[in-house]
């Protein structure tokens, strides 16, 4: 990619980096000017690397101007200290300028010393880079590496074992929560129905959803209660678009209901969306069965009982990419409005006799 830009260092950035890579530094900030890459601003350590993080990082972050960042952390290996390559491409800047920055990148680590970056870091908003951001960003390293097709059969298999036993355990003690499980094995196949739990949804959630229904709340967040077996009212705080992503528990599972309120083709809409929320590896195996049982007969009951139409059901895992313009890509699918747009003309009406195919000369002659 560096060939495509022909940019380079700056030969006070080259001697600056070098220096640098003895742990002197805590920071820098590198912007491409001129056509050149330079040195903007650097920043000598204070405290140990995640105290410094977010107040030294932050701030750096222009709006609508990429940059590169160094960020050095404490650790160290062969070659020395361990850095960060931080690439900011925010969304609001020139599309050109995107391009530049991450044609000229690979020239930036070369210069740097790739055996000294330790993790490298992409960010198009302030959430991806902050120090939560990053923390998330190690945590999605570190999951384990996707199943194979095997593996995920295996998988399936030993989850519908465990959840009969479980099911016939439950259906002895506790009659609250029925589970029917079907299953026909052959030679050639493995069919497998699984019929959702059904947890009861206690009096102070069934007022919310008639609340819902009437609009005079736009969203609502539910959890389940493990030991009671129950569908519990976690709050109905009015909610902005801007604000749902903050509602998303980090580390517990939830349901939401959210009218999402918006503008489609010059009219004023609003859509129900349904978002089950389970982050990563955070929670334990029972709580993301239970969830992932409840989830159907849940719906089935806010459509049937309280009229209720959800437009979209969707999972996340965290509440970051929930943003206007995604929620608006859910709700109204680009090959939709395609469709509608470029709608087949209706042929003429009356009755039309067969097809018949008839051979004629082409453009210079020849048969067709």
């Amino acid at each position: 990619m560096s060939h495509q830009t022909g940019i380079n260092a700056t030969p006070e950035l080259k001697h600056f980096l070098a220096q640098a890579r003895g742990g002197a530094i805590r920071i820098m900030k590198i912007i491409i000017q001129n056509e050149e890459l330079v040195l903007e601003s650097y920043r000598q350590p204070v405290q140990s690397w995640d105290k410094d993080y977010d107040q030294f990082l932050l701030p750096l972050l222009t709006p609508q101007q990429p940059c590169y960042i160094l960020y050095r952390l404490d650790s160290q290996n062969a070659q020395g200290y361990e850095w960060i390559f931080i690439a900011w491409s925010p969304d609001q800047s020139p599309v050109r300028q995107k391009m530049v920055y991450a044609a000229t990148r690979a020239t930036l680590k070369k210069e740097f010393g790739g055996g000294h970056i330790k993790d490298e870091v992409f960010g198009t908003v302030e959430d991806d880079l902050c120090f939560q951001g990053y923390l998330r960003h190690m945590s999605s390293c570190s999951s384990p590496a996707p199943l194979t097709a095997a593996e995920q059969e295996l998988q399936r298999i030993k989850v519908t074992e465990d959840k009969v036993v479980w099911d016939e355990r439950r259906r002895i003690g506790t009659p609250t929560a029925r589970a029917k499980v079907t299953m026909e094995f052959g030679l050639d196949k493995r069919a497998q129905a699984l019929q959702g739990l059904a947890f009861p949804v206690q009096e102070e959630a069934k007022q919310a959803l008639r609340q819902l229904k009437q609009k005079r709340i736009n969203y609502i967040q539910l959890r389940l209660d493990v030991d009671k077996e129950t569908i519990e009212l976690v709050h109905t705080k009015p909610t902005e678009t801007h604000e749902l992503p903050y509602r998303i528990p980090t580390d517990s599972p939830r349901y939401h209901f959210f009218v999402f309120k918006h503008s489609h083709q010059g009219q004023l809409q609003e859509a129900l969306v349904f978002i089950y929320s389970m982050p990563g590896y955070t929670c334990s195996i029972k709580e993301r069965m239970l969830y992932s049982s409840c989830k159907s007969r849940l719906l089935e009951e806010v459509e049937k009982d309280y009229q209720l139409e959800v437009t979209k059901k969707m999972e996340i895992d965290s509440g970051d990419g929930l943003t206007e313009e995604f929620l608006y890509e859910e709700v109204h699918p680009m090959e939709h409005t395609l469709k509608q747009a470029f709608a087949k003309p209706r042929g003429p009406g009356g009755k039309r006799g067969n097809k018949r195919l008839i051979k004629g000369a082409g453009e210079n002659g020849e048969e067709l």
